[in-house]
């Protein structure tokens, strides 16, 4: 199995011992279907366009990460 077949999510979850979805669980890729299906899965997911995007999403997310100058 491989993204982006949803079974690859159930499998995560039973490995991470979670309902995938849940507030400390986010999905990154850069994969626009990857990222789709993860969402349609109930997981925060993320699309990867660069380091800069990725801080500014994780920090709207409320993660603790400091903005470099």
């Amino acid at each position: 199995m491989a993204n982006p077949d949803p079974e690859i999510f159930e499998v995560l979850e039973e490995r991470v011992a979670h309902r995938a979805g849940l507030d400390d669980c986010i999905f990154i890729d850069d994969s626009p279907a990857n990222v789709v299906a993860a969402a349609e899965t109930g997981m925060d997911a993320v699309h990867f366009t660069g380091p800069d995007h990725l801080r500014e999403d994780l920090i709207a997310r409320g993660m603790p990460l400091r903005r470099h100058p």
